[in-house]
């Protein structure tokens, strides 16, 4: 009788834990163009060269990173130095995991998700906002989704701009590549 009331109690924290934590761990500011500018360290377009999986130690353990190394396309804030090489590259290194749905340690099931950083593709053509790495190295898109603008080829071959929200906020909908970039410079003085 008592290892059913401890499992029933134990069932009734967890379903509090599940429910209450979502709502508040998955909030993200939504910003406009001002926002994600005066927030971002770097702004650049950039190419993905590779995405790899990494680790960093921190508080005597271990999280889970993936490194992604992209070649500077165009940037538009922040200091860019090839160091005598014709094309710049920089590292951004973000939390969390190649796999989208990698199992949990011991089998256990997530019951909470947390906001992630944009899954970028080898190969993509992005524009990117990014924070300033933190003293492990982390850094993220700021705003997540909102300052990772994934470059595309229209149906006329116009290069098109298009972040996780649809560029809500932003723009009605996607922009020319053209667009988005006079937009940056305009709000970042270039």
């Amino acid at each position: 009788m008592q290892l059913r009331n401890r499992r029933r109690a134990l069932l009734a924290v967890l379903l509090v834990v599940a429910t209450a934590l979502p709502a508040a761990a998955t909030s993200v500011l939504h910003m406009d163009l001002d926002g994600l500018s005066d927030r971002a360290a770097l702004i650049f377009r950039a190419t993905v060269l590779s995405v790899e999986p990494g680790s960093v130690a921190v508080g005597g353990g271990e999280l889970t990173t993936t490194v992604y190394r992209l070649r500077v396309d165009e940037g538009f804030k922040g200091v860019f130095d090839a160091g005598g090489k014709e094309a710049v590259v920089v590292e951004v290194t973000v939390v969390g995991d190649l796999k989208q749905n990698a199992p949990a340690p011991g089998g256990m099931e997530h019951l909470v998700s947390l906001p992630q950083a944009p899954r970028l593709e080898r190969d993509g053509e992005y524009v990117l906002f990014t924070t300033a790495p933190s003293a492990i190295g982390l850094s993220t898109t700021v705003g997540l989704g909102q300052g990772a603008f994934k470059i595309y080829h229209a149906a006329d071959r116009q290069e098109m701009a298009v972040n996780e929200l649809g560029n809500l906020g932003l723009f009605d909908g996607p922009v020319t590549y053209t667009e988005l970039a006079d937009a940056i410079r305009a709000q970042v003085g270039n």
